[in-house]
C-alpha cells in the first residue's frame, strides 16, 4: 500500500492563528479568559457600506500568508499554491456550490459509469482553448493526466490511487469522449475528480517547454483552459493574474480583469488592510481579528465549516504508549469551554475524529466529555508515575493556547508539560522526520483536511501504518491499530455501502472512545474576510481558503 497510496500534500501551510504571550497559571477559567480577548463574537459579517476604494475597482486584491510560485498542476499540493492556481486550472469535474457531495461538470460536459462503476466515460465540452490558444481534447487530457501521473513530481498520487498505467486505463475513443478504465468498482471517483490536488489539466505542450516535463517553465507560467492566466511573479510579494482571452465561457464587464494575490504574513496586517480597504478578500487571521471584524461594517466574514480538523497528536511510545494514557489526555481537555473562551466561534465541536463533512462521518463516536478524576485514574492504570514530564510541540502563530490549557491541566493530575516552539520548517521535520523515541515529542499541534471527500483520503497520510515519519508523513504518532488501519486501506476499494458505514462506525468508536490517536481541537471553519461589495462568493467545504475568481465581481 505504501508506494501508490499517498494521495494527499506533504505538508500544508496554514493560514493564520495566534500567538501568545506568557501566562500566568490561575484556575482554569481564568486561564481560558486569558486566551481570549472578550471581543464581542457575532455571527455574521456585517455587509454594507465598505471602505472608500482608492484603487482600480476591476483589480480584485487578495491577501494570503503565503503564496507558492507554481503553477504546475503536477506538483502543488500546498494551500498556498491552490490559491492562485484555483483560477487558472480546470477539471473534468469540480464540487457544486458549497455541497460536500455533489459535483457538476467543468471540462466534461456529462459523464457516466457501468454497473459496478469500475469504468467511467466522459463526454468533453467542445470548444474549449487552452490560454494560447491550443486547443483542449481527449488526446490532450489524457497527456496531461499521463504527465501528471508519472512526472513524479508529487500531485500525480491523487490520480495513481486508481490509474497506474495511463497508457491503458485512459482510453481516447474520439477526440471528444475519453474512458477511464480503473479495474475495480470506485462508486465515487467523480468525487476524487472534484479534488484540487492533481486533476486540473495543463497543456500538454508544456513537455517541450525545458527539463523537469516543462515544470521549471511552469514555475513563473502558467498554462491552464481557467480563466485566468499568470501576468506576473514576484517571490514572497505578489503574483498578478489577467484574464484569459480564449477562455470558453467568455467574459461579462463586471467580472474582474486582473487578480493580485499579495503575500502578507502578518495576522494583524491583513486584517488592517481589509478595514482600510486595501484588500478585498483576505485569509483569517487570529480569533480575536475575525471577531473584531464580524462586527465591522462593510466586511463580510465567512462561516462555511469544512471537511477539517484541528488536533493534538498523541504519541503511541513513551508516556502515552498505552491507549488509557491517550484516553486520559482527551478526557483532560476541555472542549466546549476552549472552543467558546479561546476560539470564539473559529472553531466547530468535534463530534468524530473524521470531521462531520466527510462520508461516513458518525456523529457521537466522539463524547468531549471532561472529567479529570477519571483522567487520574486512568493514568494509573497506565503505569505513568506522578512526576513525568510531557512536551508539546507547535510552530509561532499557530495554536499555543492547547499546550497551556493542557499544561494546567496535567498539573491536576501531577504531570507537567513543556511547550516547545519550533518555526515552521524545524516543526514539520520534527512532525514527518523518523527518529528515537527520546527525541520526540509526547504531543504535536496539527490540522488536516482531504484532497476529496473520503475519509480514506482524510486519514491515510496521517493515522495510516504506512504514513508514518518512517515514510515521511504525518502519523507523527506512530499510531498503530490494526482495526482502523484496514478500515483506511479497504476505504478506497470497498464498494458496498453497509460494509462501508459498519466499517467506518467501528473505527470511529476505536479512535473516539478506545484507542485515540489525538485529541480533536475542533472542525476548521472557513472563516476568509470579504469586503461587502464582492458578490459572487460560494465556499465550498473541500476547497479550503480558496477562490472560483470567475464567479466574483463587484457590486456597483
Amino acid at each position: 500500500m505504501s508506494g501508490g497510496r499517498i494521495s494527499r500534500r506533504q505538508f500544508i501551510k496554514g493560514a493564520g492563528g495566534t500567538a501568545l504571550g506568557g501566562l500566568a497559571l490561575g484556575s482554569l477559567g481564568g486561564l481560558l479568559a486569558a486566551c481570549s480577548s472578550g471581543a464581542p463574537a457575532g455571527k455574521k459579517g456585517q455587509a454594507g457600506q465598505a471602505a472608500p476604494l482608492s484603487r482600480d475597482p476591476r483589480t480584485l486584491v487578495v491577501a494570503v500568508d503565503a503564496f507558492l510560485p507554481d503553477f504546475d498542476p503536477a506538483s502543488y499540493f500546498l494551500l498556498s499554491g491552490i490559491v492562485t492556481n484555483y483560477g487558472i486550472y480546470e477539471g473534468l469535474l469540480r464540487m457544486k456550490g458549497n455541497s460536500a457531495t455533489e459535483v457538476e461538470p467543468v471540462l466534461a460536459e456529462r459523464y457516466r459509469t457501468n454497473a459496478d462503476k469500475s469504468v467511467w466515460t466522459f463526454s468533453l465540452r467542445s470548444g474549449v482553448k487552452y490560454s494560447d490558444g491550443t486547443s483542449f481534447d481527449g488526446n490532450a487530457l489524457k497527456a496531461a493526466y499521463t504527465r501528471t501521473i508519472t512526472a513524479g513530481l508529487g500531485a500525480g498520487s491523487t490520480l495513481s490511487t486508481y490509474i497506474t498505467d495511463p497508457g491503458t486505463q485512459i482510453v481516447v475513443k474520439d477526440p471528444g469522449t475519453v474512458v477511464f478504465d480503473l479495474g475495480l468498482p470506485v462508486p465515487r471517483f467523480d468525487l476524487l475528480l472534484a479534488s484540487q490536488y492533481g486533476t486540473g489539466v495543463v497543456n500538454p505542450n508544456v513537455e517541450s517547454q525545458g527539463k523537469n516535463h516543462g515544470h521549471d517553465y511552469l514555475t513563473s507560467h502558467s498554462a491552464g483552459t481557467g480563466a485566468y492566466m499568470v501576468e506576473s511573479v514576484s517571490p514572497n510579494d505578489q503574483v498578478v493574474l489577467v484574464r484569459n482571452p480564449n477562455y470558453w465561457r467568455g467574459w461579462s464587464s463586471r467580472q474582474f480583469e486582473r487578480i493580485i494575490i499579495r503575500q502578507v504574513e502578518e495576522d494583524s496586517s491583513r486584517r488592517q488592510g481589509m478595514e482600510a480597504g486595501d484588500f478585498d478578500i483576505a485569509f483569517p487571521g487570529t480569533p480575536q481579528d475575525t471577531a473584531a471584524l464580524r462586527t465591522t461594517p462593510g466586511i463580510v466574514v465567512g462561516d462555511q465549516k469544512v471537511m477539517g480538523m484541528e488536533y493534538v497528536v498523541l504519541g503511541e511510545y513513551g508516556p502515552l504508549a498505552s491507549p488509557e494514557a491517550r484516553r486520559a489526555m482527551n478526557l483532560l481537555f476541555p472542549h466546549d469551554e476552549f472552543l467558546a473562551s479561546v476560539m470564539e466561534g473559529t472553531l466547530e465541536a468535534p463530534n468524530s475524529v473524521i470531521p462531520d463533512l466527510i462520508l461516513y462521518s458518525d456523529a457521537g463516536s466522539y463524547p468531549r466529555t471532561t472529567d479529570v478524576d477519571q483522567a487520574r485514574r486512568l493514568l494509573q492504570q497506565a503505569g505513568v508515575p506522578q512526576g513525568t514530564q510531557l512536551t508539546y510541540e507547535y510552530y509561532p502563530g499557530r495554536r499555543k493556547e492547547p499546550g497551556l490549557v493542557l499544561q494546567q491541566q496535567l498539573q491536576q493530575v501531577g504531570l507537567s508539560l513543556k511547550l516547545v516552539e519550533k518555526a515552521y520548517p524545524a516543526f514539520v521535520a520534527d512532525m514527518s522526520t523518523d527518529r528515537p523515541e527520546s527525541e520526540r515529542a509526547s504531543m504535536y499541534y496539527w490540522f488536516w483536511w482531504p484532497g476529496y471527500n473520503s475519509p480514506s483520503d482524510y486519514l491515510y497520510p496521517i493515522l495510516s501504518e504506512d504514513a508514518t515519519p518512517k515514510a515521511a508523513l504525518f502519523n507523527s504518532g506512530y499510531y498503530m491499530n490494526d482495526t482502523v488501519n484496514k478500515a483506511i486501506n479497504d476505504g478506497y476499494t470497498v464498494s458496498d455501502e453497509h460494509k462501508l458505514t459498519a466499517m467506518w462506525t467501528r473505527a470511529q468508536e476505536i479512535m473516539g472512545r478506545e484507542d485515540p490517536p489525538w485529541i480533536p481541537i475542533g472542525q476548521i471553519v472557513d472563516t476568509s474576510y470579504l469586503r461587502g461589495d464582492i458578490d459572487g462568493y460560494v465556499a465550498n467545504p473541500l476547497y479550503v481558503l480558496t477562490y472560483d475568481y470567475y464567479a466574483l465581481s463587484r457590486a456597483s
